[in-house]
């Protein structure tokens, strides 16, 4: 009997060893796949029984065949990767903002220069229709370099708007990739065994959805992962709550209807269309404001050729000033640059020198800033919003890099592990078999030459 048993316990050392060799090529072949976790075979030993001289061990049973999957680094690489791919795309976002201004040598700040240069010679020979014409022509230079930036900033709004609103279809469609990976794990709960592969294709789906929109996962004691955001529910077992995009208001919905403020690449597209772009464009339009307002105060003061009062030079819409500043002159003998009334004096030109002087007057931020001020603070103040988030998006991948490189000394394959691994079950298998080499030469003596002594 105790020959039958070592067979049999031979034969279960062969089952492990050739099960270790099976998941050790598979590590291999799958090394350089994306999101692939490292697997190992869980091994432990058969109940021994009882012989009269003691107990007798029969084998070793292969337990299960498991991933090296540490949840805890799963979630430090999700949160990462959410206000990593937040930081990007506002990084991007900023960038596109910034380089569309144009500064410094062909942006707003350029045309100002411009601007002043032409009141300056004007106020040298208030006459010459050159002078007076380079004064309309540089006028509207500004107000089309600023129209130019306020439309540009329009566009790449409706830009991040349609990119938003794509993002969220794609995070709709992850969520049901992973509801239907979920019912595929639920099904095979029926077989032995963990679906491992099934389980690393969920991973990945996971990581993408906590870099697109900050999403947290837990798993369920059926083995189901339950994805939520904001505390509500977006996938449950199958069943898949997807999101939906207001381009009203450019908020993002809960199918119960809830708005929920997501994490990832959705965050930073809302942010940039709710905090970033607004406080940039109402920036460009208080310039435009206080530009018209203070040239049309001080054009009102002087007098024109013929006597009449100096009219508005620049005109805009409330509330889109930026966007509608439009010069409201076209006739050279419309500028008012003299400072006294009919009979004018070929050569007053008191109000094209006030005009000119407007370039260090305190007319902008309240009377606390000049108009070259006010202009190189919106400036300032995109680039410094550009500057910041691209460092935090650099800084971010520094912290998001040693995450990933943490999880995957974990989770990742060894090439040089799997080849000892494999080099291991080998000798085992060759053991093993030789252990049934030697009690089947104990079982042919036994069955086969017992008895034939004196024959």
């Amino acid at each position: 009997m105790s020959d039958f048993v070592s067979l049999y316990t031979a034969f279960s050392g062969l089952t492990a060893a050739q099960a270790g060799i099976n998941t050790a090529s598979h590590n291999v072949a799958n090394a350089s796949t994306v999101g692939y976790t490292r697997q190992h075979v869980d091994l432990s030993s058969r109940i021994p029984y009882y012989q009269r001289f003691g107990v007798v061990g029969q084998g070793v049973d292969v337990a299960a065949i498991t991933r090296s999957r540490v949840a805890g680094l799963d979630t430090q690489v999700r949160t990462s990767a959410s206000a990593q791919g937040r930081l990007d795309v506002l990084s991007g976002l900023l960038a596109g903002t910034e380089s569309v201004m144009g500064e410094p040598n062909t942006g707003i700040t350029n045309s100002m220069s411009g601007m002043w240069s032409a009141f300056e010679e004007l106020t040298l020979d208030p006459p010459n229709p050159s002078a007076r014409r380079h004064v309309i022509s540089s006028l509207g230079d500004l107000t089309t370099n600023i129209n130019g930036v306020a439309e540009k900033w329009e566009l790449e709004g409706k830009s991040a708007a349609n990119s938003l609103s794509a993002y969220v279809d794609e995070t709709n469609a992850l969520l049901r990739n992973v509801g239907d990976l979920n019912l595929k794990i639920l099904n095979s709960s029926a077989m032995a065994g963990t679906p491992n592969d099934l389980l690393d294709q969920r991973d990945v789906l996971i990581d993408e959805l906590a870099n697109i929109a900050g999403v947290t996962a837990s798993t369920m004691d059926n083995g189901a992962v339950r994805v939520s955001l904001d505390g509500l529910s977006l996938v449950s077992d199958a069943m898949v709550s997807p999101l939906s995009f207001d381009p009203a208001t450019n908020e993002i919905l809960h199918s119960s209807g809830t708005t929920v403020s997501p994490g990832g690449e959705l965050a930073g597209f809302q942010s940039y269309l709710q905090t970033e772009l607004p406080a940039f464009q109402a920036s460009l339009n208080t310039f435009a404001k206080e530009l018209a307002d203070a040239l049309n105060t001080q054009h009102a003061l002087g007098f024109t050729p013929d006597g009449s009062v100096g009219g508005a030079l620049l005109t805009y819409t409330p509330g889109a000033e930026a966007r509608s500043l439009t010069v409201a002159i076209s006739n050279h003998t419309e500028i008012a640059t003299a400072g006294s009334g009919a009979p004018v004096a070929e050569y007053d030109g008191v109000n094209a020198d006030a005009l000119a002087a407007l370039r260090q007057s305190l007319v902008a931020g309240g009377g606390g800033h000049t108009l070259d001020d006010a202009i190189r603070s919106v400036v300032s103040y995109v680039g410094e919003m550009t500057a910041a988030a691209a460092s935090g998006a650099r800084s971010q991948g520094a912290l998001t890099a040693a995450a990933e490189n943490s999880r995957m000394q974990t989770h990742g394959v060894s090439i040089d592990e799997e080849m000892v691994n494999l080099i291991t079950y080998q000798r085992a298998y060759e053991a093993a078999a030789r252990v049934m080499t030697a009690v089947d030469e104990s079982l042919d003596t036994l069955i086969n030459r017992t008895g034939l002594v004196g024959r």
